[in-house]
């Protein structure tokens, strides 16, 4: 198959776009009582989002009904430099309960490009960073999303969560 360029521009390349929610009836975002800076908090949820607090076993954020199911874990660079350094030990138990759930994230305010540089607050070396990223997605199936701008990362997950609870209730 050829492909052919295009010859005529999108008139709306270049512009942002705003994403819509279509919030199934029930779905209700949890929000562990314990995350000191949450998101879905500032700013104006989409139309329809339930946002509880509640005490999570694991993870910052889940889905009502679906707690021990799905999990999403958000870091700031220093929290994750911490957790691969000197709360490693922590940081792998949390991480062994987290391969037990369906599906599991961590989400991270930061680029990969800010996370994978040399930091005053860490000594660790960019390669073992790197390294343990790649190995937290492969041993526990954990993927990562990197996004500097919370609202990017709260479409994410929000994206997500709202995927995995109509999948689930499709039965």
């Amino acid at each position: 198959m050829k492909i052919i360029p295009r010859t005529k521009l999108n008139p709306k390349a270049g512009q942002n776009f705003k994403f819509t929610f279509d919030i199934p009836m029930g779905f209700t975002l949890v929000i562990d009582t314990r995350e000191q800076a949450p998101l879905f908090a500032t700013g104006s949820l989409p139309k329809g989002l339930l946002v509880v607090r509640d005490t999570l076993s694991v993870g910052d954020y889940s889905v009502r009904g679906f707690e021990s199911q799905i999990a999403v874990e958000r870091k700031t660079i220093y929290d994750l430099l911490t957790c691969l350094g000197n709360e490693r030990e922590r940081f792998k138990r949390e991480l062994e309960k987290l391969k037990d759930y369906e599906w599991r994230s961590i989400v991270l305010e930061g680029t990969e490009e800010e996370l994978l540089q040399f930091h005053d607050f860490s000594l660790m070396h960019p390669e073992s960073v790197r390294q343990s990223v790649v190995s937290i997605n492969i041993r526990y199936g954990i993927q990562f999303y990197f996004s500097p701008k919370r609202s990017s990362i709260e479409r994410w997950v929000l994206d997500h969560f709202i995927k995995f609870y109509r999948i689930k209730r499709e039965g």
